[in-house]
């Protein structure tokens, strides 16, 4: 801490000196002045937490001191020390709020206890202005993320927003009402994997650099505010106010901007102007329409404006279930080259189009993981949409050029890759199912034997766990049952040689007591092997 004594007497400078233990106060500086002219400007430089001060000063005096220092120095405590009792020194001493007025000649101990209290008060402030500025910087470091979610749910939660006008008022000093405003959005899918990779780390200070740039062109002129759509993890938004006609030029200079930053190009789709807040969400939705129906295969705009009398001119839907028969039968084959001949009649009538969007890609991506659903289950039946849009939205980004473009050869080569990968998933499971039917076969070939789930596991290599649950999954029955039901089956057949005895029988589907096989039959067919013999075969069981 510091301490600055202000007396054009140096003997009372002097004496304050001699009078104050300083280090038990903390106090490391002690600053002199003989005038109340050369303090301000020690108090300017030097900015004293603590201030003793006579009132009767040449050049300027005590009285125009504690005025000018309750203005431009309010955190420094003040301890007047005057040689006269005068009430209007008093006054403004109290007016200025100072800590104490001590008369001279001075007391030490009134001396010390009135800069014990000067220091607490001074502690104490500091605290209250430390806390303070922390919860400013606070605020302001949550206010983005604030206003970020506010304008994400006038987007989400379309109607009406009561408290609108004031928060633009407070939040963005926006005092004109706004009532129209056209949305642009920017998404990210397709953005240069140099600039992924430079923020590999985290999306946020991607977000965080690109927002900059665009309110520096929006907020700052009042033109409107960008965000980071919540809505949506890679959307940009940018809310444009009023009709919005300056839309190319604007966008043009802030992706001139973004490029002299980050080394690449942004582009936008825009909505309609509509009402605001309250189709906010309209204009959003038009804006998302309009970047994911722009061709990817042509053309480098910046901007994209929704035009609903061209939505669909352009957009030719090949769909996927056109060609997915001859693709599945490639794919059932197994074979690399009978799946590349298939998939090229698709591939050339996109060639031939000349046009591919985003919309386009998305449908026929749900597309393509329903058909390999289908093929892997071995089953034409319905496959759950739910399943399988989550597949297609989560697995599998976009191919992206160096230059932030989509690659649509290696779109090609990947939808290929992964038609081969069903195939060899295709190729596996009918591996699997062979070898689970011809488990049961040999069940069925060995039923006089004492069969275990351990002999069967050595015999074909495999675990007893594996065998267990593939042969669930394969057979929709327990192997255990598998092996009883195969035994009584048998057994069924043999009790029509009345020849046989039961123990015989017994005994040659693998049962060594008769007593346990009978009680196991009839388990199974709700009658012992003797009525059974009889029902079925006409016999009065004297086989036995």
């Amino acid at each position: 801490m510091k301490a600055l004594i202000i007396d054009d007497e140096k003997h009372v400078r002097e004496a304050i000196r001699l009078l104050v233990p300083w280090e038990t106060f903390q106090i490391g500086a002690i600053l002199e002045a003989q005038d109340g002219q050369t303090a301000i400007e020690l108090i300017q430089k030097e900015k004293p937490e603590i201030i003793f001060t006579d009132m009767m000063m040449p050049n300027m005096d005590g009285t125009k001191l504690l005025e000018w220092a309750s203005k431009h120095a309010p955190a420094s405590k003040i301890i007047v020390i005057s040689g006269h009792d005068d009430f209007s020194f008093v006054r403004t001493t109290v007016k200025c709020g100072c800590i104490d007025y001590i008369l001279k000649p001075i007391d030490a101990e009134q001396l010390k206890s009135a800069l014990a209290t000067a220091i607490d008060s001074w502690k104490r402030e500091e605290q209250e202005r430390s806390r303070s500025l922390h919860m400013n910087i606070e605020l302001n470091q949550l206010k983005p993320i604030f206003l970020e979610q506010y304008f994400s749910t006038l987007i989400s939660e379309p109607g009406n927003h009561p408290a609108f006008a004031e928060t633009m008022e407070q939040e963005l000093g926006i005092l004109m009402p706004i009532t129209h405003m056209r949305v642009a959005i920017v998404s990210l899918e397709l953005s240069p994997p140099a600039v992924k990779a430079k923020f590999a780390a985290g999306l946020d200070l991607l977000f965080f650099a690109l927002t900059n740039i665009c309110n520096e062109f929006l907020r700052d002129k009042g033109l409107g505010y960008a965000f980071r759509y919540r809505g949506h993890d890679l959307e940009l938004a940018l809310l444009l106010w009023g009709e919005a006609r300056y839309a190319p030029e604007l966008l043009g200079d802030i992706n001139a901007a973004i490029f002299k930053t980050l080394k690449t190009r942004l582009v936008f789709g825009i909505g309609l102007p509509t009402a605001f807040p309250s189709e906010a969400a309209t204009s959003y939705q038009l804006a998302k329409l309009a970047l994911q129906r722009r061709n990817l295969l042509g053309g480098s705009a910046d901007f994209h404006f929704y035009e609903p009398s061209t939505a669909h001119a352009k957009n030719p839907l090949l769909m996927w279930s056109e060609f997915e028969e001859r693709i599945r039968f490639a794919v059932q084959s197994g074979q690399q080259e009978q799946i590349r001949r298939a998939m090229q009649p698709w591939f050339d009538a996109l060639d031939q189009s000349g046009y591919i969007s985003l919309e386009q890609l998305s449908q026929w991506r749900q597309q393509f993981e329903l058909a390999k659903s289908r093929w892997e289950a071995h089953d034409d039946g319905p496959v759950s949409e739910e399943k399988t849009d989550t597949r297609a939205n989560n697995a599998h980004p976009l191919p992206v050029t160096p230059l932030g473009t989509f690659d649509y050869e290696q779109w090609k080569q990947s939808v290929f890759d992964e038609a081969c990968e069903s195939a060899r998933r295709v190729a596996e499971r009918d591996k699997e199912s062979g070898v689970i039917y011809d488990i049961a076969k040999y069940i069925e070939q060995h039923v006089h034997s004492d069969i275990t789930l351990q002999e069967i596991a050595s015999r074909f290599f495999l675990s007893r766990e594996y065998i267990s649950r593939k042969f669930k999954q394969e057979m929709n029955e327990n192997i255990s049952d598998f092996i009883a039901r195969s035994r009584i089956k048998r057994a069924k057949e043999l009790l029509a040689n009345g020849q046989l005895r039961i123990s015989q029988i017994a005994e040659q589907v693998g049962f060594q007591d008769e007593k346990y096989f009978s009680k196991v039959f009839k388990k199974w067919t709700d009658c012992s092997p003797n009525e059974y013999r009889k029902r079925h075969y006409g016999e009065d069981g004297g086989g036995k």
